[in-house]
């Protein structure tokens, strides 16, 4: 009896060691399964390139921009599904899209263009622009030099008038110039002009062989010599230029500037915009080199 007794016990517990094993050998095949799908997926998600807006309203998806910019409250606006994530510079965003710590990220089509231009096959730019926004200098309301907004004024509607604005625009903006013409700096200045500026976003403001160059680089200069400042520009983030400027440690702002009605509370913006900008989408390139 005994015998039985422990065969039986014996037969039992092997029977319950198989089940047990059983089980084991189910719960991993169904694991690898879920792990094989789940790596699909995420292939099949890095494969599938956004091509529309609509591709990229996901929650899925995280979408880069500037802190403070008028192109960061588009991706709230278009986007209202995705994820956001705030960068300072242009730069760090172009470097956080090639990481893929973001997915895509919105900017002024002008300077998006230039970028394509510097990274050829890493960018691709959605041709369906989210938003549209104008963009020039700015005057601290506490510059100063009281007569600097009229100066400004009468200096970009001369310019306007004559062409050289459009020319300017055209030379920087299209043909993709990087040339700077010679200014002649004033030789007995009236006072120095700080200028707050990107220093970092082609073709506006940035470094060229350790010199300041850019669209509205050149537009600072021309104003300075036309009315005898010397100036000294500030090397700043959008955030930083608009504080300063508000606080009156920078007289002007120039290096694309986007006009905005909560930024107009806190810069005196001239009567006459520099230019009108879209604002667009970019996202990897379907095969970057």
């Amino acid at each position: 009896m005994k015998l039985r007794q422990h065969r039986k016990e014996w037969k039992g517990s092997e029977k319950m060691k198989h089940l047990t094993d059983r089980r084991r050998i189910i719960a991993m095949c169904i694991a690898l399964l879920v792990a094989v799908m789940l790596a699909g997926c995420s292939e099949a998600s890095r494969a599938g390139k956004p091509t529309t807006l609509d591709d990229l309203n996901d929650p899925s998806v995280t979408i880069g921009g500037i802190t403070g910019s008028v192109h960061e409250p588009f991706i709230a606006q278009v986007f209202p599904r995705a994820q956001e994530k705030q960068f300072s510079t242009f730069g760090e965003m172009i470097a956080a899209l090639e990481s893929g710590e973001i997915d895509a990220f919105v900017h002024a089509k002008d300077n998006i263009l230039s970028a394509m231009e510097e990274n050829p096959g890493r960018l691709r730019m959605i041709d369906e622009p989210v938003g549209e926004a104008m963009a020039g200098m700015a005057i601290s309301p506490r510059t100063k030099y009281p007569e600097l907004k009229s100066q400004l004024n009468d200096f970009l509607k001369e310019m306007k008038e004559s062409g050289e604005l459009d020319e300017m625009h055209q030379r920087w903006m299209v043909d993709k110039s990087t040339e700077m013409p010679d200014i002649p700096a004033p030789e007995d200045p009236v006072g120095t002009l700080i200028v707050g500026t990107s220093g970092v976003l082609v073709p506006n403001s940035y470094y060229q062989g350790g010199k300041l160059v850019g669209h509205d680089i050149e537009l600072t200069l021309r104003f300075a010599s036309k009315y005898n400042y010397a100036v000294e520009f500030r090397q700043e983030s959008i955030d930083e230029m608009l504080n300063d400027a508000e606080s009156g440690q920078v007289d002007m702002l120039s290096g694309g500037i986007g006009e905005t009605p909560e930024r107009a509370k806190r810069v005196i913006f001239p009567d006459t915009p520099l230019y009108g900008n879209t604002i667009n989408v970019v996202v990897l390139a379907d095969d970057p080199s």
